[in-house]
Order: structure tokens, then C-alpha cells, then sequence
């Protein structure tokens, strides 16, 4: 591993500590997205798709974030590209890791590079099946928008139904199509326990 991937690997184990989108989000989606590239027989460069997983988010945490103003897909953009430099990281490659990061968010505009699209639709999977479920429950009260178990059915049944249309790779769609069923599984076996969420 070369000096920089492992500071940074260093750095957002140490400071990624959050459940949705803390270090395990970024490994998962790291080796996702390489699952995605070897089913695909797409090339791709390794190391700047982990260095784009590893830093997607970290706009988010704690030292970087200030949540008014600028989304976290800017501050994450902005400082990658402050640790790019800093390590003497490739122009070339800095360029494919920073568009990487740019279009991540499910919805976003495509990216130009092979990890672009790999990043993004590792990020989208991850919001699906029993690993999506369990990020979206761990929203409850940290989000403004899921304040309660109600508003976190409500959020994964609409990642659900949005998220497998945002798929761009054949592979991607597949291993949706799986994590739809458990979800759906989980949405009828809650419901039925709860009353149809009466007693949730």
C-alpha cells in the first residue's frame, strides 16, 4: 500500500466512526465496487477507486463538516483534493478520485471514469437490502429527516422504490434485484407485527 492510501486509510478508520457513513461504509463500498468491476471485466484503477471510497464522505465527519452552507459532496471534493496534494498524488490519477467523489450520490450526473460509475453504484447498493436497512434504522435521531422508526420505514421503502431505477451497471441491477426481495421480506413481516406500523 503506498504511503498516502494508507494514511488515509489510517485517517478515516480513525475519524469515520459514524454507522451510516463512517470507515466500514467506505471498505464495503471499496470492495463492491471491485466485485462490480470483475463481473463487468472493467478496468479500472485500484487504487484511486479505494482512495475515492475512502474519501466520498468525509465531508461528513465531524473535523470537516459544517453543516450550513456547502453539501458534503463539496467538502468531501474539497478536502481530497487538499490530501491529494499535500501526499504529491498524481495530477492524472487525482483527477479520476476527485470525479469519483463528484458524482457518488445516487441521482447525481454520471461520471467520465470507469470508477466513477463503480463508486456509484457501490454507494446506491449500499442503501439496499439488510446492510441498506440497517444504515437507514441507524438515521433514527441523528438525521433531521428520520426522527423516528415511522420516518426510517418510511425513508428505506422510498430508497427501495429510487434506488435500483439509479443503477447503471448490469451487475449492479442483479445484486438488486436480491436485496429488494429481503427488504421487501423485512417491510411485510414488520408491518404485519406492528399492526401495519400502528405499534412501531
Amino acid at each position: 500500500m503506498k504511503p498516502i492510501l494508507k494514511e488515509i486509510d489510517r485517517l478515516v478508520s480513525r475519524m469515520g466512526t459514524h454507522p451510516v457513513w463512517g470507515y466500514a461504509h467506505c471498505v464495503r463500498v471499496c470492495v463492491l465496487a471491485e466485485d462490480l468491476a470483475r463481473e463487468e471485466g472493467l478496468r479500472y484503477d485500484a487504487e484511486a477507486l479505494r482512495l475515492a471510497s475512502l474519501l466520498h464522505d468525509i465531508g461528513l465527519y465531524r473535523a470537516y463538516s459544517m453543516r450550513e452552507g456547502t453539501d458534503h459532496v463539496r467538502r468531501s471534493l474539497a478536502v481530497a483534493a487538499g490530501m491529494l496534494r499535500d501526499g504529491d498524488y498524481p495530477p492524472d490519477a487525482s483527477r479520476v478520485v476527485l470525479d469519483a467523489i463528484e458524482h457518488h450520490p445516487p441521482g447525481a450526473a454520471p461520471g467520465h471514469h470507469p470508477e466513477s460509475h463503480l463508486l456509484k453504484d457501490a454507494v446506491a447498493l449500499d442503501y439496499l437490502g439488510a446492510t441498506g436497512l440497517a444504515r437507514v434504522f441507524a438515521m433514527v435521531g441523528l438525521e433531521d429527516d428520520v426522527p423516528d422508526l415511522p420516518a426510517a420505514f418510511r425513508h428505506a421503502r422510498s430508497l427501495r422504490r429510487s434506488v435500483p431505477d439509479l443503477l447503471r451497471l448490469d451487475a449492479s441491477r442483479e445484486i438488486a434485484r436480491e436485496r429488494v426481495v429481503e427488504m421487501d421480506d423485512f417491510f411485510g413481516n414488520l408491518e404485519r407485527d406492528t399492526g401495519n406500523l400502528k405499534l412501531l
